[in-house]
């Protein structure tokens, strides 16, 4: 079998992989970027395509522009599910072409010396002392196997995890996942029929009948090309995502003419917190592989690009130590869960108590505004939520007519301010993690618990 060597393997080019290469090029090392599909499909997966501005400007990333932007974003609507309120979120961002985008980025690292393998996959790992040391992969336009030794891999295979399930369960990033902690979705890019009103606002529609434990959504890219579709809640025995979107599509999207569509498909989207670690011997997990997805609405580019970018600092710095360890990596947990893993895990409390509410309690919610618009902003930003209308509960609960819901969300705020502290007092080594764990296990027991009543 061939052999070559590299000091960093990254499997996977969509945006952690690709934002981890454009990071670590020119900085002296050999690196390898594998992706399973063509070039002109690297970074080509069904989602939203939206990305917030503020990732650009704090990771240092170019932004979108030419054919890679579809359109510039300056909010979001979110309607209730009687269509009866609508929320505005304003917020900077981008609604991309994922694979230009992409493929400009891993241009731009190749050209700072990132080799680049398209049409490869990874096999299976290859494991030494209890240290990832590469993988032996297949190049399927040659048709063959090589073994590729590196000093460290950065697994970036998406939803699939092809590459970080095929190692010992014992390792700690080989962590599964309940299916309940995921969302099936579906979704389609085409023309409409006439001009979109406010192409600048992205649409959201919450309803428990037409997307259970998801929504709809409406993402122009441009005056007259929408992204349209919907996410579902997994592992609850739902008919297929097909049947939902076949029998609701004109509800949000009745100026879609499907005659003129340009692409579409499915995808599994992880909806929880991210891997108790990112890290072990030899290896980093980043992006959806990771579940750094928002677990809210989904999103995981932006997220996915912070994974990126955390990876690459790590990277360089056990390169300077000579040391690639899971403790030596462990930085890429301290500046993840900083960064954006923190608010994830407190979101993922949130997401857990939206799923159980039924269409009149959101309805009733959105109306009433137990949450404003703002407050819903601040979570999302920041992972702390704050009550407009239940902080004064005990003053105004007999005239708001549901104080179950107001009791409940006042208890939601309050786990979602303790699983952020225990996320921010992540351990700051190996040897601490398992204690950890188990105080993050008995926080989601304690708050299902409380949500269930």
């Amino acid at each position: 079998m061939k052999q070559l060597t590299y000091d960093v393997l990254i499997i996977g080019g969509g945006f952690a992989g690709s934002t981890a290469a454009w990071h670590l090029a020119n900085k002296g090392l050999k690196i390898l970027l594998i992706d399973s599909k063509p070039w002109n499909r690297i970074g080509d997966k069904p989602c939203g395509d939206a990305v917030s501005k503020e990732h650009f400007d704090n990771l240092g990333m170019p932004y979108p522009e030419g054919e890679q932007l579809e359109q510039k974003i300056d909010g979001i609507k979110l309607y209730s599910p009687d269509m009866s309120t609508e929320w505005t979120v304003k917020g900077e961002g981008f609604e991309i072409n994922a694979p230009a985008y992409t493929q400009r980025i891993l241009r731009e690292a190749r050209d700072r010396g990132v080799e680049v393998m398209d049409l490869t996959t990874a096999m299976k790992p290859i494991l030494e002392d209890g240290f990832v040391k590469g993988a032996v992969i297949f190049d399927r336009r040659k048709e063959e196997q090589i073994e590729v030794r590196a000093k460290m891999v950065i697994e970036a295979t998406g939803y699939s995890r092809s590459f970080r399930s095929k190692l010992p369960q014992e390792i700690p990033v080989s962590e599964d996942m309940d299916e309940r902690d995921a969302d099936i979705a579906y979704r389609e890019v085409a023309y409409t029929r006439e001009d979109i009103d406010e192409p600048g606002y992205l649409k959201i529609f919450i309803n428990q009948t037409t997307s259970p434990g998801g929504y709809w959504w409406y993402f122009p890219k441009g005056k007259d090309k929408v992204n349209i579709g919907l996410g579902i809640q997994g592992g609850m025995g739902y008919p297929s995502i097909y049947t939902f979107y076949e029998k609701y599509w004109k509800e949000y999207g009745a100026d879609v003419d499907r005659n003129r569509m340009i692409v579409k498909g499915g995808a599994l989207v992880p909806t929880r917190r991210p891997l108790d670690t990112l890290v072990w011997n030899g290896i980093i997990v980043i992006g959806d592989s990771g579940y750094t997805a928002n677990p809210v609405h989904g999103g995981g580019k932006g997220s996915a690009m912070i994974s990126g970018f955390c990876a690459a600092r790590a990277t360089l710095n056990s390169f300077e130590k000579g040391d690639f360890s899971a403790q030596s990596l462990w930085e890429t947990n301290l500046c993840y869960n900083e960064r954006y893993g923190a608010k994830q895990a407190s979101l993922e409390l949130f997401r857990r108590f939206l799923q159980k509410l039924s269409d009149d309690d959101i309805n009733y919610g959105m109306r009433k505004k137990v949450i404003r618009e703002e407050d819903l902003l601040e979570a999302s930003m920041t992972g702390d939520l704050q009550l407009s209308v239940a902080d004064k509960a005990m003053r105004v609960i007999a005239g708001l007519g549901r104080p179950s819901l107001l009791y409940k969300l006042k208890n939601v705020a309050e786990y979602m301010k303790e699983i952020k502290a225990l996320y921010r007092a992540y351990p700051a080594g190996p040897d601490q993690l398992p204690k950890w764990k188990g105080q993050v296990k008995q926080l989601i027991l304690e708050f299902d618990k409380v949500i269930s009543k």
